[in-house]
């Protein structure tokens, strides 16, 4: 697939992201609507996390989402978990830099991160999870063709109380799918990917 009309690019971490992220870790607005609890993050803890992530063992795989505009470093996506046995992963994305937010950007570093998936990995199955009211991560995830496979009850402790989570797939044939359906309309209408609302 073409990405060369998409406004971001993926690339790997480098240690002095680590500034960037650490940022976007102590930001309530962020935290509050991602899945994982709040906790407190030192500099150097953040700076260790970053290095793991430069350093992994296979297993899982973190970018950085760049806009191609000035190489800003406005977001991340994540494979976990990925079993090479079963051909499968569990997939995130944050969208840290509020100023990209409502713009659609994670959308497109979502798509480049499952054809990494698909077509350089050979997996068949990626998985990705959402608190029921982040409605925009979910709408990120069926723009990005993930289908909706549950609800995981009481799936998490966050603020004091259980919260439930969306629970989302998305398989290689329906990602081919979801991009050739994309391809087309790009070539009668010529326009970038955009999402409303963007916050996740």
């Amino acid at each position: 697939m073409d990405f060369s009309k998409f406004r971001v690019y993926l690339r790997a971490f480098e240690i002095e992201d680590f500034k960037t992220t650490h940022l976007w870790r102590g930001d309530e607005e962020i935290i509050k609507s991602v899945a994982g609890r709040k906790y407190f993050v030192s500099k150097e803890y953040e700076k260790k996390w970053i290095n793991d992530a430069i350093f992994s063992n296979g297993n899982s795989i973190k970018l950085a989402v760049c806009m191609k505009e000035k190489d800003k470093h406005v977001g991340n996506v994540y494979l976990n978990s990925i079993d090479h046995f079963n051909k499968s992963a569990k997939s995130g994305l944050i969208i840290g830099d509020k100023s990209a937010w409502g713009q659609g950007l994670g959308t497109e570093g979502y798509i480049i991160l499952l054809h990494h998936a698909f077509h350089d990995l050979g997996l068949i199955r990626v998985s990705a999870t959402q608190l029921l009211d982040n409605t925009a991560s979910i709408r990120v995830h069926e723009k990005s063709g993930f289908k909706q496979e549950g609800i995981m009850r009481k799936a998490v402790f966050k603020n004091g109380e259980f919260h439930d989570l969306n629970l989302m797939s998305i398989l290689r044939e329906d990602f081919d799918l979801k991009m050739s359906k994309l391809q087309l309309t790009s070539n009668k209408e010529a326009k970038p990917l955009m999402s409303s609302h963007l916050k996740i």
